[in-house]
């Protein structure tokens, strides 16, 4: 490992059963642009090759540390990586997943150059892991400085109705310290947003820019896809102490947006259902009657709101009769 006075940057990558891509992760963080990092792995209680591929990287490169735990999920993984980590800022990479070259060199050029402790890069979905998008870089790169703690809350949530997982810890590179007093949600799924929210409402300056450093493989076995199950309303539990958290900001503007985000989670957990199916729990035909149910409540809301119309079609037809629209699912399978 480096010395610690030489580490600008920590990368904390959780790693769970990726044995089939943690190779390319790898690659891209150890060829970056910028050598002055350090590569934190965790790897969470695998039970495939993945804990013998890391020691591998761990021989070739001495920035790379590696650190064997119980599996106990993605943010006590990367709670135990902070905890670890040496650096001056920090940032997060899934395991599945990759990033641009030179991302981590452009990104600290402007922290140090603007002093700021949060820049906010772009970020993509891919599906073919050979895919190189690097040439999308060659368009004009742009930033922007949002200055005062509630332009930044409410451009955070504002963004979250437009762009590509705005609530995602890995596009994003912090301060190490703002996280002293602020740690990931064990045990909760989208655990992203709240730990955003709560590190944004720590600062009074941010950098937002266009440049895409970081490319979201979109895994059929992710923990994101797959059927609809209890475990899932997690979201609406991380949604609900959002809007909480919101209230002490006395902000009209800013409340409003967690209510669209949290009516947004209705949608998301019945289009989940929809396109994945559903567990064969028991709550699970109680729960869709709840969703459905809060949806309609939320109907003008979600309709009024900015999200993309063929989003508010669905939430019109999801109103209107979802289980008609599962039935129909079913039939055409």
């Amino acid at each position: 490992m480096l010395k610690e006075k030489e580490i600008i940057l920590s990368v904390v990558v959780p790693v769970y059963n990726m044995e089939k891509y943690l190779d390319r992760c790898m690659s891209s963080l150890v060829n970056q642009t910028y050598k002055n990092i350090e590569i934190i792995i965790i790897d969470d209680g695998s039970i495939d090759k993945s804990l013998e591929i890391c020691k591998k990287w761990e021989k070739k490169d001495k920035r790379i540390k590696v650190i064997h735990k119980t599996n106990r999920g993605l943010s006590a993984a990367r709670n135990e990586g902070i905890k670890n980590s040496k650096g001056k800022y920090i940032t997060f990479v899934d395991s599945d997943d990759w990033i641009s070259r030179d991302i981590y060199e452009y990104c600290i050029n402007l922290l140090l150059e603007k002093k700021v402790e949060i820049i906010d890069f772009s970020a993509i979905y891919v599906k073919d892991d050979k895919q190189n998008m690097d040439y999308l870089n060659l368009r004009s790169i742009k930033y922007n400085e949002i200055k005062g703690k509630k332009n930044i809350l409410y451009n955070y949530l504002n963004r979250a109705q437009k762009e590509i997982m705005p609530f995602s810890v890995c596009r994003k590179i912090y301060r190490k310290t703002l996280f002293d007093d602020i740690e990931f949600p064990v045990g909760k799924q989208n655990e992203d947003i709240v730990t955003n929210f709560k590190l944004l409402s720590k600062i009074d300056k941010i950098i937002i820019t266009n440049k895409i450093g970081y490319y979201y493989f979109q895994n059929e076995v992710s923990i994101t896809n797959g059927v609809l199950k209890v475990k899932d309303l997690d979201l609406l539990d991380i949604c609900y102490e959002l809007y909480d958290i919101t209230l002490k900001f006395q902000d009209k503007k800013i409340i409003k947006l967690a209510q669209i985000k949290l009516a947004r989670s209705y949608f998301s957990l019945l289009a989940k259902g929809l396109k994945y199916g559903f567990s064969k729990e028991r709550e699970i035909k109680g729960i869709l009657v709840d969703l459905i149910k809060k949806l309609r409540e939320n109907y003008c809301l979600l309709i009024t709101s900015s999200i993309p119309f063929s989003r508010k079609i669905m939430v019109t037809l999801f109103c209107i009769n979802y289980n008609l629209l599962v039935k129909i699912k079913h039939y055409l399978k």
